[in-house]
């Protein structure tokens, strides 16, 4: 009981704690996200599948947590006094707290970066796996015309024009091995 009248008294300590949430949240889609690349380099389907689905119950998570975040942001508005049509930002709560309460102030910056930081490793990271995941679909899509072309060419000696047909196909047709670059 009076832990929690302690946590409604302080809307600035609930806000640290609920972006040290959001943190951990973040560090742990991190992790996934990495985990998700290596299974899709080692082409671990099973473990691939696992990620996503991972990666989509930590998203609803983080979700919860920031309208928990939302929630504690409104209660920090209303106990601080500002405007009833305000809505501050992160950036504007940290400037207000400078004067008042340094110590939380510095906290409130170091998880705004912390959190900034890993939303864009785990965007850099989604974007590597996606690209992964292109050129694996291109390699594929390239694989399946040059067995499938090779498959439909007409394996008749002569064309209808009486004419011998050239072995492989033509110069523009299908082949078997393709060839990387």
């Amino acid at each position: 009981m009076e832990e929690q009248q302690d946590q409604n008294s302080n809307p600035g300590k609930r806000l640290h704690e609920s972006l040290q949430n959001l943190i951990g949240l973040h560090r742990q889609l991190y992790e996934i996200t990495k985990h998700e690349h290596e299974a899709i380099t080692q082409a671990d389907t099973k473990a691939t599948y696992e990620s996503v689905a991972n990666k989509e119950a930590l998203i609803h998570w983080i979700h919860q947590a920031e309208l928990e975040r939302q929630a504690v942001t409104l209660a920090l508005k209303k106990s601080e006094g500002f405007d009833e049509d305000s809505n501050p930002s992160l950036k504007e709560l940290i400037l207000h707290y400078q004067s008042l309460n340094p110590e939380l102030a510095t906290r409130l910056q170091a998880d705004l970066s912390a959190l900034v930081i890993l939303v864009e490793r785990v965007k850099k990271q989604n974007q590597i796996n996606g690209s992964l995941i292109e050129q694996s679909l291109k390699h594929i899509n390239n694989m399946k015309g040059n067995i499938f072309g090779e498959t439909t060419h007409q394996g008749k000696t002569y064309n209808q024009m009486g004419q011998k047909n050239q072995v492989g196909g033509t110069p523009h047709g299908p082949r078997l091995v393709s060839k990387e670059v």
